[in-house]
């Protein structure tokens, strides 16, 4: 008699294939339940064991936190905002000051960080660079120059737009010049 019951039940027609199945198919059903009762009673456990204090505070210390992160978030897009704004600003002063030097033929360097810049200017615009009356500005990746009040306001609201502004030069006087009365004579050569 090594035949399980439900065998020898087939065996003398008692019950057919179909409710065999059905057997099988509640009592594996009937195992998950209780796997998954099991498995809830410890999970109820371990919330027990918790005080439910502790979880207030943790949900409470994560609430702070994404707080202090949304906050972080919001003053470094209001820096960039404001950052943008300057620069806007900073362009358009440049291009509604700026000096007109289309014409300009002559260069003129100047130091731009590590490496030595060249703009074409006029003759006006270079004895006014070179006297300290007038400076040069960064706008973008262009030079533009401008007179010194324009660029002193620049370099006040953005000190990366100012580049170049030499020390006013003062013209020297007739009665400084100790050969005045000496001319210089027509045919000397350099």
């Amino acid at each position: 008699m090594s035949q399980s019951v439900r065998e020898q039940l087939l065996k003398l027609g008692l019950v057919d294939e179909r409710k065999v199945s059905d057997a099988k198919r509640e009592q594996r059903a009937g195992a998950k339940k209780a796997k998954k009762a099991r498995k809830s009673l410890g999970k109820e456990a371990a919330k027990a064991a918790v005080p439910p204090d502790t979880a207030r505070v943790r949900a409470e210390a994560a609430l702070k936190a994404r707080a202090e992160r949304d906050k972080e978030a919001a003053r470094k897009k209001r820096l960039n905002e404001e950052r943008s704004a300057l620069k806007a600003q900073v362009t358009q002063i440049i291009d509604r000051r700026r000096e007109p030097r289309a014409k300009g033929e002559i260069p003129y360097n100047f130091v731009h960080g590590k490496k030595v810049k060249r703009i074409y200017v006029t003759q006006e615009l270079l004895d006014g660079l070179s006297a300290g009356h007038m400076g040069v500005v960064r706008a973008g990746e262009r030079f533009e120059v401008v007179r010194r009040e324009v660029f002193e306001r620049l370099a006040e609201i953005d000190p990366t737009a100012a580049v170049s502004l030499h020390p006013v030069r003062q013209e020297a006087t007739v009665e400084d010049d100790p050969y005045a009365d000496k001319p210089i004579p027509d045919d000397l050569m350099w």
